[in-house]
């Protein structure tokens, strides 16, 4: 019965776009939690164990923080310059890619692609470009640019505390990885887009940023900087990140208030609450595939993982991939990291590479392709779920074989 509900839900959220039958993600996710519920798989005591509150403020937390930057007017000025940089289309996606894949290696990936997405949305609309493939280039950038480190997404923080792995020895063996597979992103959405990415110089139209509140703008820049600092140093001054996220968004929204206690209403409607309800249910349905069973079946399939094995890195690399896919990367890394040896530093490099890259693979599996469609949906633009896989899985495929084999030859 969980693995029915688990496919009925998994097929819900990827026919959200179609038309006819606009089921959100998030109703679809929370309908496959209640049907976990009612078929008794989890019990109602049990969904209070299974949500990720951390997560839930983080994201909550970095919202506000957006909001503050889109009334300051950052995008505006951000997005201006991104256009006059780039000249044209191909450039603009290039500089895109290249920025988000920087701050996601020093930053928390989720929010990292919260205050990007926003910013490519405008500078789409402003140049009169196709925004899909600017997106899927957010999505695919961030993931890899956040392989390079150990601060970069939740799953390579809790490798390296399981592992015991420096922030400096994570860097030093993924560094080359994400500077390797990065390119192929790009050249696989510009072959699979180039009719949209055209070389020519374009005539966009730019924002008036002379009625900007520099003084507001200022205040939430410094925010937003304190916020990225925060992120980076998190392990270090053993205060979590969500709690980073909350006090900057707070900070955020007293400087939009100050302008008036009214401006409360106006970030309110900012957040993204469905991204928020879409999290809570894959909590829910994640927390009953794992507690029914279900997930040491899937396990079982795999060479290497049963009762006494030892696996290899590809079988690592495979294994992690086919999770990440289905629960998502996160859940992926904490089922697997409880199945390997806790001195092979190879399998463990192998986990946080291929999690991190199989995220690209499909829209549920990272949080940050989540995070991005969901803000791109609530803008009108959508994604279709099957056609994001058909670029994604073949970039997956590739890149893991990539970051296999820089591994295999680092160790």
């Amino acid at each position: 019965m969980t693995a029915a509900v688990f496919v009925f839900t998994y097929a819900l959220i990827s026919i959200g776009s179609i038309p006819k039958l606009k089921i959100s993600r998030g109703a679809s996710a929370v309908l496959g939690g209640v049907l976990m519920i009612l078929f008794g798989v989890i019990s109602v005591n049990d969904i209070s164990g299974f949500i990720d509150f951390d997560i839930l403020f983080l994201l909550l937390g970095m919202m506000m923080l957006v909001a503050g930057l889109e009334f300051s007017g950052f995008f505006r000025i951000v997005s201006n310059f991104l256009i006059k940089r780039s000249g044209n289309k191909v450039r603009l996606l290039a500089y895109i890619m290249v920025i988000c894949a920087a701050l996601s290696a020093v930053a928390l990936n989720d929010a990292i692609v919260l205050i990007f997405t926003p910013i490519v949305i405008r500078c789409c609309r402003n140049t009169n470009s196709n925004p899909v493939p600017y997106l899927i280039g957010v999505m695919f950038s961030a993931n890899i640019g956040s392989l390079a480190t150990s601060v970069g997404n939740p799953q390579n923080a809790y490798i390296a505390s399981l592992a015991g792995i420096s922030f400096t020895d994570f860097a030093i063996r993924m560094v080359p990885i994400s500077l390797v597979c990065l390119p192929i992103a790009f050249f696989t959405i510009y072959a699979i887009f180039r009719k949209n990415l055209t070389s020519e110089q374009y005539a966009p139209i730019m924002d008036d940023d002379k009625e900007i509140d520099r003084v507001r703008l200022w205040a939430v820049v410094a925010i937003t900087l304190g916020a990225v600092a925060g992120f980076t140093l998190s392990d270090a001054i053993g205060v979590e990140t969500y709690v980073v996220a909350m006090v900057a968004g707070v900070l955020a929204l007293a400087v939009v208030m100050s302008k008036s206690p009214k401006n409360i209403v106006w970030v309110a409607k900012k957040i993204n609450w469905m991204i928020l309800v879409f999290f809570i249910g894959l909590f829910i349905l994640m927390g009953a595939v794992v507690t029914s069973g279900l997930l040491g079946d899937i396990a079982s399939l795999f060479p290497g993982f049963g009762d006494g094995e030892t696996p290899s890195a590809i079988g690592v690399a495979a294994f992690t991939a086919v999770l990440s896919v289905l629960v998502s990367n996160v859940p992926a890394v904490m089922l697997i990291g409880n199945l390997l040896p806790a001195n092979d530093m190879f399998l463990w490099f192998a986990l946080a590479a291929s999690s991190t890259l199989a995220g690209n693979a499909m829209i549920i599996a990272s949080a940050a392709n989540v995070i991005v469609a969901e803000s791109s949906e609530a803008e009108g633009i959508s994604f279709n779920f099957w056609k994001f896989a058909a670029i994604g899985v073949p970039v997956t495929f590739i890149t893991i074989l990539v970051a296999i084999g820089i591994l295999t030859l680092i160790f």
